[in-house]
């Protein structure tokens, strides 16, 4: 089955009606342009994955990925991307520190 992609472009942004600062993400590219916002990036995330086949048109069983650009004033795309490879090298790192199969040398 073949995987469709979607792309959304979050920023952070004032809610209209709270006037809150939230997180938001509008699709890139896609048939509708209407986007969804958040709290929280995990908010966001469940909102995008409620809204992805609505915006693609695609019935729910049907594999979505979806891929978030971030743009936010004063950081660069190349200190972001630099920002996750580092957690995620230490989240993996992390892992393998308290995995309960590590045996551990004492000196």
């Amino acid at each position: 089955m073949t995987t469709h992609r979607l792309r959304f472009r979050v920023t952070r942004e004032t809610a209209l009606d709270t006037g809150t600062v939230v997180w938001g993400a509008d699709p890139i590219d896609a048939p509708i342009a209407g986007g969804v916002s958040g709290e929280t990036l995990t908010e966001l995330r469940e909102e995008v994955e409620a809204v992805k086949h609505f915006i693609l048109d695609l019935p729910g069983d049907v594999p979505v990925a979806v891929e978030y650009v971030f743009e936010l004033p004063g950081v660069s795309p190349e200190e972001l991307t630099a920002y996750r490879e580092t957690i995620t090298q230490l989240s993996r790192h992390l892992r393998e520190a308290v995995s309960p199969t590590r045996t551990v040398q004492l000196y």
